[in-house]
Order: structure tokens, then C-alpha cells, then sequence
């Protein structure tokens, strides 16, 4: 599951940023992308496949699914606007800091106290993915950069939001909804929040600009390009999915570095870029990280069974063994 999440992730950003080299409109392409989503959604429920059942909307499902909407709003808008100013590789390497982020955000807000092994074993997974892609780090554009951490911090409170809404293993309440509703609400609910940011920012543009370089020529190429990324997109999230539901948001995050390090190992070969012996040591050093991060596994999962057990404390929840 997370070579298939690498490979389209990876696909994902490489085709997103041909797109916004021909068509320069950030915003377009998240709403764009959300739509994909949502529609490939309603395939896989539909009456021909029915891998899930699609559930009616009610006050609660929308209750649970719009701070998600807001979450995928934020997260993919910064990071298509970061995509267009900056280097893949370099907004991948400012996402790398999003396991620090999250086990600073379990330690702050929710009491949880990991030991000393679990942050130096999350040290040379960061400076190692750092090391290996400090010189594509530039600060020519501000704007790419901001967004680009803007992107990795609404994406940890995501995380940590949707391990409270994700239903666990075969624990599928009335409350909780499957994977594909779940998919398919939160990416409608973006959608209907982007309209009116997209009429306000690229509709504007798009009425007023007019495609001089080869624009018929482009059309094709770029339709094509939309849906791969698109199906990549859906793909992508699908999975990270199944696999957060699976895992800690730690794990997760740890998972999501070594992703950074698939993904700017393709934009190299993607976009043809030259390769520095520091990326080697660079990765070399991930994986060591990983490896630490391994055998102190098991205190990470003895923190996050300790958040559970207060917050179950505090809604009154007996235990269940």
C-alpha cells in the first residue's frame, strides 16, 4: 500500500506542477481535483461496483465531514500555490517537518509524553531529507515557501483530526462512516467551499486573460494531464486513507517522510534534474532514521493508547477489556 501511495503521489505533484507550468491557476486545479475525487467516489458506490453504499446526508454526517472539507480546502490550496512558485522537491522538503509537527501538537495539546529514544530517532529522518534536498531550497519566492509550510501544518491537524473520525479496523459505527463516504463528503464539502474562493480569485482571470501561446495545441495535452492527476489524486487519498486508519498519526507522519524522499526522487528523474552526492548521503540517512524510529515504535504506540485512555476517561467511556 504505501509503494502504490508513493508512486501516486508522486504522480500526483509531477503532474500538478506540468499543469501549473501551461496553466498557471492554483486554484482551479485544487477545485478541479476535488471534483475528480468526489465523482470516482460516486463510482466505486454506484450500483455497477458498490464497494460501499452511499449514506444519506444527515446533520451528523455533515457535522463530521465539514471540518474535514476545511482541512482539504486549506492543505491542497497551499499546496498547489506552493507547487507553482517553488520546486516539487523543494515544498516536499518543508512537508518533511510535519512528523516534528505532530508529536509536538500529541505533546502540547494532549498531554502525550514520548521518550527521549522517539525525538532523536525523529532527528535524522528530517536532516536527512534536508540534507539530501538543501540545495534545491530557495528563497527566491516567499509566497511558494509560506504556502508551502501553510500546507504541511493544515495537513498535521488533519491528521490528527481524522484519527478521532476514521473508523478503526472493522469498527464501522452508525456514527462513523466508511472510507468512500467519508472520501466522498469531505471532497464535496471542499468543493462547495472552494466555489466561492474560485470565483473570487481565478474565475476573474480566466474571464479577462487571453491564451496566446498555442492554445489549441496545449488543450488536449492539458486535459489529459488533468485527468491523470485527477485519478492519481483519488488514488492517493484513498489510500492514505486505509493506511491512517491502520496506523498512529505519528506513524503515519514517519510514513509521509519517507513518501517526500519517493516523491522528490521522482521529480529529479521527471524533470530531469542533476543529482548532488549529498541526496545520496541524504537518504542514506532516512533510512537510518527509520530504522531508530522502528525500535521505539512501541512507545510511540504506549503514548497514543495513553491520549485514548484519558479522553475515554473524560466522556465517561468504561473500558472495553
Amino acid at each position: 500500500l504505501c509503494v502504490i501511495w508513493y508512486t501516486t503521489s508522486a504522480l500526483s505533484s509531477n503532474t500538478g506542477k506540468t499543469i501549473l507550468i501551461q496553466f498557471r491557476y492554483p486554484v482551479s486545479l485544487t477545485i478541479i481535483q476535488f471534483a475528480f475525487v468526489a465523482a470516482y467516489c460516486l463510482i466505486f458506490m454506484s450500483p455497477l461496483i458498490q464497494f460501499s453504499r452511499l449514506r444519506y446526508p444527515t446533520r451528523s454526517i455533515l457535522m463530521t465531514t465539514l471540518p474535514m472539507g476545511a482541512f482539504q480546502v486549506g492543505g491542497h490550496m497551499f499546496s498547489s500555490m506552493a507547487i507553482s512558485r517553488i520546486p516539487v522537491s523543494t515544498v516536499h522538503t518543508i512537508k518533511a517537518l510535519s512528523p516534528l509537527f505532530t508529536v509536538g501538537a500529541y505533546a502540547v495539546l494532549f498531554g502525550v509524553k514520548y521518550s527521549l529514544k522517539t525525538y532523536i530517532s525523529l532527528l535524522p529522518l528530517i536532516v536527512g531529507v534536508m540534507l539530501a534536498f538543501t540545495f534545491d531550497v530557495s528563497a527566491s519566492s516567499p509566497t511558494g515557501l509560506f504556502c508551502a509550510f501553510g500546507s504541511a501544518l493544515v495537513f498535521v491537524s488533519q491528521n490528527i483530526f481524522f484519527k478521532k473520525v476514521m473508523p478503526s479496523g472493522s469498527q464501522t459505527t452508525s456514527n462513523k462512516l466508511d472510507k468512500l463516504n467519508l472520501l466522498f463528503y469531505s471532497s464535496s464539502t471542499a468543493f462547495v467551499l472552494m466555489v466561492p474562493i474560485w470565483i473570487f480569485t481565478d474565475l476573474p482571470r480566466l474571464l479577462s486573460t487571453q491564451h496566446d501561446s498555442h492554445p489549441h495545441a496545449l488543450s488536449f495535452t492539458l486535459v489529459c494531464h488533468f485527468v491523470i492527476n485527477g485519478s492519481v489524486n483519488f488514488a492517493q487519498n484513498i489510500i492514505a486513507f486505509v493506511i491512517l486508519s491502520s496506523t498512529s498519526p505519528v506513524t503515519y507522519s514517519i510514513a509521509s517522510l519517507i513518501k517526500r524522499v519517493w516523491v522528490i526522487c521522482m521529480a529529479i528523474v521527471w524533470f530531469s534534474q542533476s543529482i548532488h552526492p549529498i541526496q545520496g548521503f541524504g537518504i542514506a540517512l532516512t533510512f537510518v532514521g527509520l530504522w531508530m524510529y522502528n525500535a521505539s515504535k512501541s512507545d510511540v504506540e504506549k503514548g497514543e493508547k495513553t491520549m485514548r485512555r484519558v479522553e475515554a476517561m473524560r466522556n465517561m467511556v468504561l473500558p472495553s477489556t
